[in-house]
């Protein structure tokens, strides 16, 4: 077992309660700026309900795509992959024969005979060879799906259906090429790398996507009615979270019972939404306490006894211990007992064989787990010392804080760890955490929209955005759980990626109206306040894009006049690790950390995203930007670069040198993120252009070498040759020159 012999163990029964609640409240403090809590799941859900409110839009409101698991929870560890569930058209599942009749489509009656708990049959009752099906519309049929049985009847496949979905994600073509397929269970499973780190934060990584075909119940499982009528004797989840649950669909997915005879036509019960439903209901304390369990499970249970648990088994134990805690131990200062009750419900669990699912209470999810009796006895052992040292264990778990280094020079002392804490850490896990909550609140909020969406929304072509417009307008009322401040940022971008779609017509047509260019720029102000700077870029790009360089003079002193109201801009964008800004004069200040702030003072505080543009946008980008239109398909500016880059090229010739001074500071204070190197592109592109060819190729070089260990694309290769050229035309040498061109 990893780390077996821990250095600064204490047991807990060594230590005081009072000792006990200090220590909880740095661990639960330091997970909650590092890795989960409410309102990053929160944040995660109002993107993940906005991301599958576009996909259906975008399928003309025909085939859903559901998150599900961390992806959808915001509770995601390094280890995690990404699961959905597709929601096809016309096909349903029913209990009642009476029931199927009154559904138009192609209907399935359950029969669970002969079947597990949680798992059923999926018998053909009616179809309709004139209502298309999403197999239709992918070179197949309902009737392809289909197993005909000794009795006459027609069950639905799993297998064929899966395999279905494998050859449908083996033609689909991504930045990287088809990804490899392979079926997990119920998935068809789909891994590709992730090219430019937007998923993973790392280049390369792979991205494993798990795409389960779901058939929507027609109506209520009595397993789910039961469990909803439960509900009035428990505090967890609120009334209204039930109310919300009610609402909701079950679904079958394609897998069965492995040990059953029949299980190639099981399809097993799927209660997806609910569950992340309920975890989205999660505070602060259950989310931190389901992360810790899904890192120990991976740092020292997998190793022992590989595939035997799950983190599904690690949220079903959340549930149920959730269920029973009364409502005054929600607090960080008691995290490490909730863990510590968790931990011993999973070794009752173990010793039992049993682990009941939350819903359907029949089901046992440890069912043909845990057959080998040394496994067994294994898994048992690392609880137990996880149990009886679990202050060490814990500290090892959390991410970006190394409180365990700090634990065993302790010697387990607490006074002298939590001097040490405040001596040595983050001011704001101990004494500054209230004043940092709202920052990080917005820093979340903020994120899940300018990433999770934005980016997702940027390729899309006129067509689909007028859909995403029109849905809006229409179905508004499907989102209501969205907040407005996710919400109204992502219509505006879709806005503005419809003006700049009309910018680039007009450029191409060559004539145009000023009465006409005035009204898309009219219409790009009014939804330029998507935050305090990216939104006011994009109305300036268009402006250099028609040589009017006075008036993208005007918008960028409107973004410092209108960001020096607020205390401080608070970044959440990927392209520095600043993670705020300041705004003096005509000077932008970036700085580490969040700021700190009580809530009475937020409204000092206000957002601003990196700058999102799309390969298609090369005819509408300055020089520099447009080269990098020919590597990546989305690419990422960091909003201080982009608006220094704007002025040196609006800027008059005696104005240029000082505002490429401006740029090249903006660039450094964003080194060492994943998109440092098109910065230092930028930057190049200006010193090439203002003539100091040195400057430039110290600039290119520098591009190369952020790029070389993870293969990158990088749009250097371009310009390095054009630099090279320029070299060589000059009619005479000089020694700078002559030195650039050895190199």
């Amino acid at each position: 077992m990893e780390n077996s012999s821990l250095t600064g163990q204490t047991n807990v029964f060594q230590l005081t309660d009072e000792e006990m609640k200090k220590i909880s409240e740095i661990l639960s403090n330091s997970m909650f700026f590092t890795m989960t809590c409410s309102s990053k799941t929160e944040a995660q859900m109002c993107s993940i309900l906005l991301l599958e409110f576009l996909y259906f839009s975008r399928y003309k409101q025909t085939v859903q795509r559901f998150f599900g698991g961390s992806a959808a929870e915001g509770t995601n560890i390094k280890t995690s992959d990404i699961d959905k569930m597709i929601v096809g058209p016309n096909i349903y599942v029913c209990s009642d024969p009476g029931e199927g009749k009154m559904v138009r489509g192609h209907v399935f009656l359950v029969d669970s005979s002969d079947c597990s708990q949680g798992h059923v049959k999926l018998v053909l009752l009616k179809t309709d060879k004139t209502i298309p099906t999403i197999f239709d519309d992918h070179g197949k049929t309902l009737n392809d799906m289909l197993e005909q049985k000794q009795d006459g009847k027609f069950l639905l496949s799993n297998e064929k259906v899966v395999s279905f979905w494998i050859n449908f994600l083996q033609k689909r073509e991504t930045s990287t090429g088809p990804p490899r397929t392979s079926r997990h269970g119920p998935c068809a499973t789909a891994k590709n790398t992730d090219p430019q780190g937007y998923v993973k934060r790392k280049i390369g990584d792979v991205i494993e996507q798990d795409f389960a075909h779901g058939i929507p119940y027609c109506s209520q499982t009595s397993e789910g009615k039961d469990w909803l009528r439960d509900r009035e004797n428990f505090k967890w989840p609120s009334k209204k979270v039930v109310a919300k649950i009610k609402s909701l669909s079950c679904h079958a997915v394609a897998v069965g019972d492995k040990m059953s005879k029949h299980s190639d036509v099981e399809w097993r019960i799927s209660y997806l939404l609910w569950e992340r439903e309920l975890v989205w209901s999660f505070n602060d304390i259950q989310l931190q306490g389901y992360v810790l369990l899904k890192v120990l499970l991976n740092k020292y249970i997998d190793p022992v006894a590989p595939e035997e648990l799950s983190s599904y088994h690690m949220k079903t134990i959340v549930f149920w211990e959730s269920e029973n805690t009364i409502d005054n131990c929600w607090h960080p200062k008691y995290l490490l007992q909730f863990v510590r009750n968790c931990l011993l419900r999973l070794k009752c669990c173990i010793l039992s064989c049993t682990l009941k699912h939350f819903i359907d209470r029949g089901k046992n999810l440890l069912l043909w787990r845990l057959q080998d009796p040394e496994v067994k006895d294994a898994i048992r052992n690392v609880i137990e010392e996880i149990i009886q040292n679990i202050i060490t264990y814990l500290m090892q778990c959390v991410e970006g804080i190394d409180l365990n280094a700090t634990w065993v020079e302790s010697d387990g002392n607490v006074e002298e760890f939590l001097r040490k804490c405040r001596l040595d850490h983050d001011p704001r896990i101990t004494y500054d955490f209230r004043e940092s909550r709202e920052p990080l609140r917005l820093f979340h909020f903020g994120r899940s929209s300018s990433l999770n969406v934005n980016v997702e929304t940027v390729p899309a072509d006129f067509s689909t955005l007028a859909r995403y417009i029109e849905s809006f307008e229409e179905n508004d009322r499907y989102i209501t759980d969205v907040h407005a401040s996710i919400k109204n940022p992502v219509k505006k971008i879709i806005h503005i990626r419809s003006a700049i779609i009309l910018a680039k017509q007009m450029l191409f047509a060559k004539q145009f109206s000023n009465e006409k260019f005035q009204k898309l720029i009219n219409f790009m102000n009014e939804n330029s306040d998507l935050d305090a700077i990216s939104g006011k870029l994009y109305v300036a790009t268009c402006f250099v894009a028609f040589k009017k360089p006075d008036k993208a003079f005007e918008v960028m002193k409107k973004i410092y006049a209108a960001s020096e109201k607020y205390d401080t801009l608070i970044y959440a964008g990927l392209c520095s690790d600043c993670k705020s800004m300041r705004v003096s004069g005509e000077t932008l200040i970036q700085e580490r950390g969040l700021p700190r702030c009580s809530l009475s003072k937020t409204r000092n505080l206000s957002i601003f995203h990196d700058v999102i543009f799309a390969n298609g946008d090369l005819p509408i980008l300055p020089d520099a930007l447009k080269f990098e239109c020919f590597v990546d398909r989305v690419f990422l500016v960091h909003p201080s670069v982009y608006l220094f880059y704007l002025k040196v090229l609006c800027s008059k010739s005696t104005e240029k040198k000082n505002n490429i001074s401006l740029l090249e500071r903006a660039v450094h204070e964003c080194d060492a993120t994943l998109h440092t190197y098109r910065h230092f592109n930028i930057l190049g592109y200006c010193y090439f252009e203002h003539g100091d060819y040195e400057e430039a190729f110290n600039c290119y070089r520098i591009s190369f070498s952020r790029t070389v260990d993870n293969g990158r694309p990088n749009a250097a290769i371009y310009l390095l040759p054009i630099l090279v050229y320029n070299i060589l035309q000059k009619q005479r040498f000089d020694s700078d020159s002559e030195i650039i061109y050895q190199r």
